[in-house]
């Protein structure tokens, strides 16, 4: 749908339930883009709704599939640790794409090793998310600490995550496959929404009764006060 095709079925749906007059289009905008990320953030959470969590069928993959995208990263900023069994490695998302990363599908990363004859080598090693809570647990334990096929990521700060590495090894390179933000609708701009269109209609519809309910909470709260006047 266009997003004057948004609007116009926003404000017939509304209008079922008694909104006489076209809603404003920074407030229906506003909904849509609310309601939208609900559906990607449903789509993509299986504990949201475990039967149609991404990937599950065809139908979910090919609808997310305009927001999917990869970044590889081998230039990082080392941050200091006071754990001597590992160290801690983090990227600034400055370059195109990652600075827009909403859910990492999938990563691994390349380190550079020297081997028992202190040859150098390479492996490519999986990477692990964690917890911040887990880290000082399980760093010391040889069963599940970082190792030159296994590492640790957790996430920070917008477009920054934290890779750790084991002792003695350096991040030669880091690549991922992630669920980008949407870009917002924008009625005024012309910008609609991204995913399969197949879908439109349905994010439509519940822009449209987030709105309803909006609407409803605060007649609600009006009438409260006016009661306790």
């Amino acid at each position: 749908m266009t997003v004057y095709e948004l609007q116009n079925r926003f404000n017939l749906e509304v209008e079922k339930y008694g909104v006489a007059h076209p809603v404003q289009s920074i407030i229906v905008q506003d909904f849509l883009n609310y309601a939208y990320q609900g559906y990607i953030t449903e789509k993509y959470d299986s504990l949201i709704n475990r039967a149609e969590k991404f990937e599950v069928t065809e139908r979910i993959s090919r609808i997310l599939a305009p927001l999917i995208d990869d970044y590889s990263i081998d230039a990082f900023t080392a941050i200091a640790t006071n754990n001597v069994s590992g160290k801690i490695v983090c990227f600034y998302a400055a370059g195109p794409g990652v600075a827009v990363m909403q859910y990492v599908i999938e990563e691994g990363a390349v380190l550079n090793t020297t081997d028992c004859e202190g040859t150098a080598a390479t492996s490519f090693a999986e990477v692990i998310p964690i917890k911040h809570n887990r880290i000082k647990t399980n760093i010391n334990n040889p069963f599940l600490k970082p190792t030159n096929t296994r590492i640790w990521r957790v996430n920070i700060m917008a477009g920054r995550l934290e890779l750790l590495i084991p002792y003695g090894t350096t991040l030669a390179s880091y690549t991922c496959r992630y669920i980008k933000k949407l870009t917002p609708v924008d009625i005024e701009a012309g910008t609609t929404i991204e995913i399969d269109s197949s879908v439109h209609e349905e994010i439509v519809l519940r822009a449209a009764h987030l709105y309803l309910a909006d609407l409803r909470e605060n007649k609600e709260e009006t009438q409260k006060q006016t009661e306790n006047a």
